[in-house]
């Protein structure tokens, strides 16, 4: 059963489709705007496809349980099944990037965090690809993951990007950690969205586990890892990165519009989960940077945990204060860590 709070969350904020968009015309910028209302009406197409869904299986009866489906460049889910899990590789080398990818993401949260998949009971994990025609995005629909091939021109290779499937999957890891979901707000007539200081929450959340996830495969320490968030998805002409964990709002290193902010003062409650998410994305930075070494090592647990005790409409001073005492609770009051947790915090001017 799907959790009614369960939001549709995007890779790709709509400020960026719209940016791409003014690069565009004709069809191709028609196509990139009609994306940006899409949430409007997937809910709908969601619930009307759910009877025919493959059946579940039972929990912990896998490692790993993952399904991969063909939309075949439409919007109807989930589409036809392409691989299962322990299936052999198919002719299609997006859907197994996307199974790849999805494991990698599965394994770290098993594997550092001690979490069977995104709700803790091993619950499959579905993965559409080849969504709509020319979709430029990913997201976490409340129950599965869907990937588009991006428009070709200034998006592509969304199921090769390990950041963007992390961060889709960490979302639904979020859903599940946080009773009526961080920042879900729902509104007549629309699906839920996320909103407030509890939405850009959860999208930073989403942004340092999917960090933690790249650095983790590729056994990168703090100082080697790019902290970037999508710099493998879009062509030079549109940008180097969605977003920079290390330097958030740095339109030399992401791409000409990004409005993310890295400092608490300057949040205002009507502000896009995106961009205020890097004020919790920056606070991570800048603890692991203290901290040195592996950042999953010793701020993983710390993130995780704390996170676990936020509500649904949690602060950044919540997050702030859990985070904190976690970290005191694990390494021990005015450990290294600890005050490394909350000389960040202060930094984002989240603590004074």
């Amino acid at each position: 059963m799907s959790l009614r709070y369960g939001c549709i969350c995007y890779a790709v904020p709509k400020k960026m489709l719209v940016h791409l968009a003014s690069q565009s015309d004709g069809e191709e910028k028609q196509a990139l705007l009609d994306q940006v209302h899409h949430s409007t009406h997937l809910r709908g197409r969601r619930a009307a496809a759910s009877s025919g869904r493959v059946s579940l299986g039972k929990p912990g009866e896998k490692v790993l349980h993952r399904q991969v489906f063909d939309a075949q460049g439409r919007t109807f889910l989930p589409g036809k099944l392409l691989r299962d899990e322990d299936d052999p590789s198919t002719a299609d080398k997006i859907a197994d990037q996307a199974y790849e990818n999805v494991g990698i993401a599965l394994r770290f949260f098993d594997t550092v965090l001690g979490r069977d998949s995104v709700d803790g009971k091993g619950m499959r994990i579905d993965a559409t690809v080849h969504y709509g025609f020319g979709f430029s995005n990913a997201m976490w629909t409340g129950e599965q993951m869907i990937v588009g091939d991006g428009d070709g021109r200034h998006v592509s290779n969304l199921a090769g990007s390990l950041g963007i499937i992390a961060h889709e999957l960490s979302h639904g890891v979020s859903q599940h950690l946080v009773r009526g979901g961080l920042g879900v707000v729902q509104m007549a007539g629309q699906p839920p969205a996320l909103k407030g200081e509890a939405g850009a929450l959860n999208e930073s959340f989403s942004d340092v586990c999917a960090s933690m996830i790249k650095q983790w495969h590729a056994g990168q320490g703090v100082d080697s890892a790019d902290w970037l968030l999508g710099e493998d998805i879009l062509a030079a002409h549109a940008g180097k990165a969605i977003r920079s964990l290390k330097d958030p709002g740095n339109t030399r290193a992401t791409w000409a519009q990004d409005d993310q902010i890295s400092d608490y003062r300057r949040f205002a409650p009507t502000d896009d989960p995106h961009k205020g998410s890097g004020i919790g994305n920056h606070a991570f930075y800048l603890a692991a940077m203290e901290l040195g070494g592996k950042s999953w090592e010793t701020l993983g647990a710390v993130w995780f945990k704390g996170f676990d005790k936020l509500r649904s409409r949690s602060t950044f001073l919540d997050a702030a204060h859990a985070t904190v005492d976690v970290a005191g609770d694990l390494h021990g009051k005015n450990s290294v860590a600890h005050r490394a947790v909350k000389a960040a915090w202060r930094q984002v001017n989240v603590l004074n």
